[in-house]
């Protein structure tokens, strides 16, 4: 490992581990508070708090056998969790809306940490390397997934959105790619690129198209 590079995947700083699982919950716990349909109460808040900030990293340890998971190893997770959405309950007025570009970086830095965490702990558990890049990106959008579901509406990962599974996946790739040079330089390549692209992604408005319908040669269904 090179001198001075830390590996952001193994030797990720607590206050870093936090500030990724504490965004997350946040953006749960907003996504929640400024509900109108529906309306959720305390208990609704917290729970889209959990699920957003803690259902990645807990999906990636079910999906590799790291158990206990992590997030219950240590109470700081819960903690942290517990406190942002106190924050938002009690001073919402003063929490950036979530298309602020405060949030954008910190939730792209949320994206790439959990890819990189997650291939990282993949490929040192023995999994294949497509199966280590499967549980990446799963760890990368688990989170947000669980939360459109249970607020009743559609993933964006599955219908035409502003690119992020897809970066999931680029950035878990340049990971494989570096990681038998580097595991240090490959976490921190993995984190850059994901943020990178997520940042330039919401500000020129990129993403997925739709498919045309099968039958239709019109191409119409292409918007």
């Amino acid at each position: 490992m090179p001198v001075g590079v830390p590996d952001l995947v193994f030797e990720t700083p607590l206050w870093l581990a936090l500030l990724t699982v504490g965004v997350s919950a946040m953006e749960g716990a907003v996504i929640g508070r400024e509900s109108r349909t529906p309306r959720y109460d305390l208990v609704g808040v917290f729970v889209l708090a959990v699920v957003l900030g803690l259902a990645g990293g807990i999906a990636r340890d079910v999906l590799i056998g790291n158990l206990p998971v992590v997030a219950v190893r240590t109470p700081w997770y819960l903690a942290t969790v517990a406190g942002v959405t106190v924050l938002v309950l009690l001073g919402r007025r003063f929490i950036p809306p979530l298309t602020s570009l405060w949030f954008v970086v910190l939730d792209a830095l949320s994206l790439g940490l959990y890819t990189a965490v997650g291939i990282g702990y993949a490929l040192q558990a023995g999994v294949s390397v497509v199966g280590a890049l499967f549980v990446g990106v799963i760890a990368g959008v688990t989170g947000g997934v669980l939360v459109a579901l249970l607020r009743g509406v559609t993933p964006e990962v599955l219908v035409p959105s502003v690119f992020y599974a897809l970066i999931a996946l680029a950035g878990a790739g340049l990971y494989v790619a570096v990681e038998p040079r580097s595991p240090a330089i490959a976490s921190i390549s993995c984190v850059a690129l994901v943020v990178t692209l997520r940042i330039v992604a919401v500000r020129w408005r990129l993403g997925t198209r739709p498919l045309p319908l099968v039958g239709d040669r019109s191409g119409g269904g292409a918007a």
